[in-house]
C-alpha cells in the first residue's frame, strides 16, 4: 500500500511539472507600436496606422454624431491590420465624426 501511495505521489508531481513546462513554452506576442490615429483627409471618417505590429494587430475606431440630434453611433473598421496598413473607418450616412481613436490588440 505505502509503495502505491509513493507511486501516486510521483506520477502527480510528474504530471504537474510537464503541465507547467507546456504552458510555459508559449511565445509572446507584443502590442503595436508607433500608432497615429486621426480623421480621413475627406472628414468622413477615421483613419489609423502603426508603424511596427510586434505581432500585434490595430483598427480604426470613430464616434458618429447624428445629424437628427439621436444618439451617437460607434462603429469601428471589420478588418485587423498589421504591417504599416492603414486602417480606415466611414460614419454612416446621415452621420459626421465626433471623435475617433484605434483599437489594438496583441495577437
Amino acid at each position: 500500500m505505502k509503495k502505491r501511495y509513493t507511486a501516486l505521489l510521483a506520477g502527480a508531481a510528474m504530471s504537474l511539472i510537464g503541465l507547467q513546462s507546456g504552458v510555459a513554452s508559449a511565445a509572446p506576442t507584443g502590442w503595436p507600436t508607433g500608432c497615429a490615429n486621426a480623421r480621413s483627409a475627406t472628414g468622413a471618417g477615421w483613419l489609423a496606422t502603426c508603424s511596427h505590429s510586434n505581432g500585434g494587430h490595430y483598427k480604426a475606431a470613430v464616434i458618429c454624431e447624428r445629424e437628427d440630434g439621436g444618439g451617437d453611433v460607434s462603429v469601428h473598421s471589420l478588418e485587423w491590420k498589421d504591417k504599416r496598413d492603414p486602417s480606415f473607418i466611414a460614419c454612416p450616412p446621415f452621420t459626421s465624426v465626433k471623435s475617433g481613436g484605434i483599437i489594438t490588440r496583441s495577437y
